[in-house]
């Protein structure tokens, strides 16, 4: 039997403006509540593809080796995590955890070959992964995770403004000013907030 995602998938939060943001974003608070939307192997798959990073048939895994690759996956996000805490917060990304990359990264194998690309033109081929299952996931999301350490700014990776919330998201915006993970969400709620607070202040301040 082959692990497949769970008949109610979770509805997966694209906010991060990066797949390695979002990745990590794949535990959240919920009403006070720490929540994991990779409950399974066929949630990892589903999210890989949904994010856009990896859709491939390689990545299914027998029922008996789900659970163990659920938690490399689980346990990279983890470490990832803490090591985007340590950004927002001016530290740096520890020596272990490059290890850590590093190591998923090595075990990925490819070869390039030039292929003829019509009219006379000629174009650089690939070869696919050789790797299958959760060695296949970890070195994509390993991928992701050193792409945005390369190309991104650190001073623009923050954590959402909500004491209530626990997600992180990449500024891209032109003036760099966001503060929230969602205006629609954490921003609203906040706004709620302060709206309800200077109501209070008002009918205090009214009273004899």
């Amino acid at each position: 039997m082959v692990a497949t995602a769970t008949a109610s998938a979770p509805d997966f939060l694209f906010l991060g403006e990066h797949p390695a943001i979002d990745f990590a974003n794949t535990c959240l608070a919920s009403r006070g509540q720490m929540v994991d939307l990779l409950r399974t192997w066929g949630d990892v798959t589903d999210w890989l593809e949904k994010a856009d990073v990896l859709k491939d048939a390689r990545l299914s895994l027998p029922v008996s080796a789900a659970g163990k690759a659920l938690d490399r996956v689980r346990n990279l996000r983890c470490a990832w995590h803490e090591q985007i805490s340590r950004l927002t917060a001016g530290g740096h990304i520890s020596e272990s955890f490059v290890k850590m990359l590093n190591d998923h990264l090595r075990k990925q194998a490819f070869h390039e070959a030039l292929a003829a690309a019509g009219q006379g033109g000629f174009r650089i081929r690939r070869s696919t992964s050789s790797l299958r299952g959760a060695d296949l996931a970890l070195a994509a999301l390993a991928r992701e995770i050193a792409r945005f350490l390369v190309e991104s700014n650190m001073s623009y990776l923050r954590k959402c403004a909500s004491d209530e919330c626990v997600l992180h998201f990449y500024d891209t915006t032109k003036n760099h000013r966001r503060q929230w993970c969602s205006t629609a969400v954490c921003g609203n709620r906040h706004k709620v907030a302060a709206f309800r607070r200077r109501q209070a202040k008002s009918r205090k301040r009214k009273q004899p």
